[in-house]
């Protein structure tokens, strides 16, 4: 073999080899780097689409807890009001959801639909509610508005936790992850107590 280099055509094979073999591993160096770089590059635009929803989410999560905590307000009639407007959500455009896990994914992307479901549910809900003070109304608002608010903050702590994204800060006395939890509870309480002294079962509120 070594014979084989030595001569003529043997030399011209080798240095034939050693360009193929040069261009072959500029070639794959090439790919790696250029695969690292997409690499980071989708990871960067991931980031990026994470730190907006989160920005998006913890706006609802305000809306909901407004909505939630609405003093309300009588008028002439004696009719009860809104003093809060319902929340409004909308997905940030132009990022790449495919980015994001699946099931995170799913979710958040379905939250527009959440909402618009739950408002469907009040008008239907207003409609059959006993006026002044439109009680089952309200209570549907609040419980759903809730259940929706708790759903937001659990899509923000995971987005935070998947991207390293810093948690919102929150003023003192903010805490509308707990209180949201604790208005269910005490929804809960008075269905309770409702069903006893009405004898019926009243099933437990789903968070």
């Amino acid at each position: 073999m070594w014979e084989f280099f030595a001569s003529d055509v043997g030399k011209v094979a080798l240095g034939g080899l050693i360009a193929t073999t040069g261009s072959l591993i500029l070639f794959a160096l090439g790919w790696i780097k250029e695969s690292r770089l997409s690499s980071k590059k989708q990871k960067i635009e991931a980031q990026h689409l994470g730190i907006r929803l989160v920005l998006v989410l913890d706006k609802l999560v305000a809306d909901c807890y407004n909505a939630v905590h609405d003093p309300l307000f009588t008028d002439e009639q004696g009719y009860s009001h809104s003093a809060v407007p319902n929340p409004e959500f909308t997905l940030p455009e132009g990022g790449d959801y495919r980015a994001l896990p699946t099931q995170l994914m799913y979710d958040i992307m379905s939250m527009p639909n959440r909402l618009n479901a739950i408002k469907e549910g009040m008008e239907s809900v207003g409609e059959q509610s006993s006026p002044p003070d439109y009680e089952e109304y309200y209570q549907y608002r609040d419980e759903n508005l809730s259940k929706l608010g708790l759903r937001a903050i659990g899509q923000i702590e995971s987005l935070c936790k998947t991207y390293k994204i810093p948690p919102p800060e929150r003023p003192k006395y903010y805490a509308p992850k707990e209180d949201l939890i604790s208005k269910l509870e005490r929804m809960e309480e008075i269905d309770r107590t409702r069903a006893k002294f009405s004898g019926a079962v009243t099933p437990p509120v789903q968070q």
